[in-house]
């Protein structure tokens, strides 16, 4: 029988993957590894899977992935590369516009100094934990200013990590446009932006595949090095498409059979 760690946090191990283990569990063994229960002693693994599938992007789980990566062959989905890429926005950004990728125009500042353009949101500069987007938005001389509160907060609260905001320009377009993707697996989605209805969900609807998003999609996961992600656009009032996100732990339960379509692709890959 078939072998699947999953190496993942208590937050999505709760909310996230229980119907994904509960199929898994019918088809393959099944290991966990739990973030918040290791305290890693590098001398004690002996690992015996056939493959690995990452759903969390903390510091503990990026170094296990590393582990894993440095002292076996086992193939481990997602990379420790593409998920440190695509939780690193600055990096990200970079990395895309460089192959080609539109992305919408950025900058890493010190804190006080505003970037070149006038309409932006700041976010957070590593987006490693699970959290709700809280925006607060300002209209400064008819501009939009619109800051991730966390993002303030890793600068000017009592524990800050930075001394440095990533702006982001902010692109106005009437749908966010979202991919989901595993392996050679696109589903298409759109929905009001977040900003017009925070309730994203209730405005999602399917659509059917548009080329440009698959072009751009598959460039940025090969990019970036992701075999499952997710990843949001925005439309410019020119028609052109922006990468604003790329997600390396997507919530796979909003696609129609998408924990079975994961379970699927898992087994799929360690057999190869």
């Amino acid at each position: 029988m078939i072998k699947i760690g999953i190496i993942i946090d208590k937050y999505h191990l709760q909310k996230k993957t229980s119907q994904l283990i509960e199929y898994l569990s019918t088809v393959a063994k099944i290991s966990l590894y739990l973030e918040e229960d290791y305290l890693i002693d590098y001398s004690n693994f002996d690992f015996n899977e056939d493959i690995f599938f990452v759903k969390a992007k903390g510091d503990l789980i990026l170094n296990l992935i590393k582990l894993i990566e440095r002292e076996t062959d086992i193939p481990v989905i997602n990379s420790s590369r593409g998920i440190w890429l695509a939780i690193n926005r600055f990096l990200n950004s970079t990395f895309l516009r460089q192959s080609g990728i539109r992305v919408p125009n950025f900058t890493l500042n010190a804190k006080g100094l505003l970037p070149p353009f006038t309409d932006y949101i700041i976010k957070n500069i590593i987006d490693q934990k699970n959290y709700a987007f809280s925006p607060q938005i300002q209209r400064i001389n008819g501009y939009l200013n619109i800051s991730d509160q966390r993002a303030l907060d890793e600068v000017n609260g009592e524990k800050a990590k930075y001394t440095y905001l990533y702006y982001q320009e902010f692109i106005k377009s009437k749908w966010e446009y979202k991919v989901y993707c595993i392996g050679d697996d696109l589903f298409y989605y759109k929905q009001l932006p977040i900003l017009v209805n925070p309730d994203k969900m209730k405005t999602r609807r399917k659509i059917d595949k548009i080329p440009e998003l698959k072009e751009i999609t598959l460039k940025a996961l090969k990019t970036i090095g992701l075999k499952i992600s997710s990843l949001d656009f925005l439309r410019s009032k020119e028609g052109e498409f922006f990468l604003t996100d790329i997600n390396s732990s997507p919530n796979f339960n909003y696609i129609k059979n998408g924990p079975k379509i994961i379970g699927d692709y898992l087994i799929k890959q360690a057999k190869n």
